[in-house]
């Protein structure tokens, strides 16, 4: 069993102030001085495939997962903390520079699926959603360029009885669906309480994970040219912040017993009434 999930690092926004929201001609807003964080959903998407590639820590039946990732170079220290945590490969794909992908899901399927293609995976594992634009396409896109089924909001995964099956555990509608399904699939991971974050690795495994190599390859070797990508989707023409306009009420009283009063007195008495 071949698993591949792919994910997305993205600047730690609660760290920036409105003055640092300034963009430039290509509308890009300076992120350097801010830290990468792995994508929520994503890094329970990471877990879970952890998890699935070993269902026992004592257990020799282990699928192969690959970390997939479209960034620059400080992409490889996130694939260097998932190799020293348990992931058999790291993948990045580079991009020509010029190239605007940070709304345009159809050019990142198009990587995704070339790149599944190319290794002969079984299961490609996503976030629901990540980033910039938080469309929530590039799972469906990947799964329709591949012609494999797919199931969103996913918030379990286990391997099943039968070999080469897999027990899903989804949300839809409000309610929850249990199913089994056969290989290759493609699962899109929503809110997961089994897998909330990822793990973190030991010393002992950052330092053998530098030893292993991450692997670069470039859209051109997927089969891919820089105008086949940005002329396939939507194109970015403008930028705006909305404006926040957050309001404040100070509660009246000198202790903490009577701020307390009058938060229940203004604010709570008539809700708790039956």
């Amino acid at each position: 069993m071949k698993i591949t999930v792919c994910f997305k690092t993205l600047a730690d926004y609660d760290r920036l102030s409105a003055k640092d929201w300034v963009w430039d001609e290509r509308h890009f807003v300076d992120m350097s001085f801010v830290r990468r964080i792995f994508n929520c959903f994503d890094e329970s998407a990471l877990e879970m495939a952890l998890k699935l590639s070993r269902p026992e820590e004592t257990s020799a039946d282990r699928a192969e997962i690959t970390a997939f990732t479209v960034d620059d170079s400080p992409g490889d220290l996130f694939l260097k903390h998932l190799i020293a945590v348990g992931y058999d490969n790291a993948v990045r794909i580079q991009c020509d520079n010029g190239i605007d992908l940070r709304y345009n899901p159809l050019a990142i399927s198009f990587l995704i699926a070339a790149y599944i293609k190319k290794e002969a995976q079984h299961i490609v594992i996503l976030g629901m959603q990540g980033g910039d634009g938080d469309n929530r396409q590039t799972g469906p896109l990947v799964a329709e360029r591949l012609g494999w089924p797919c199931i969103g909001d996913v918030t379990e995964v286990f391997r099943a009885g039968s070999p080469g099956c897999l027990r899903v555990t989804s949300r839809i509608d409000g309610a929850t669906l249990v199913q089994t399904v056969k290989l290759p699939v493609v699962l899109i991971i929503g809110h997961s309480l089994e897998s909330p974050c990822l793990r973190i690795p030991t010393l002992k495994q950052k330092l053998a994970a530098k030893k292993k190599k991450i692997t670069v390859l470039t859209c051109e070797e997927l089969g891919m040219d820089s105008d086949s990508l940005i002329n396939n989707d939507k194109t970015l023409i403008d930028l705006q912040r909305p404006s926040v306009n957050r309001s404040c009420v100070f509660l009246e009283g000198k202790t903490a017993r009577e701020q307390t009063q009058d938060l229940y007195d203004k604010y709570l008495k008539d809700r708790l009434k039956p």
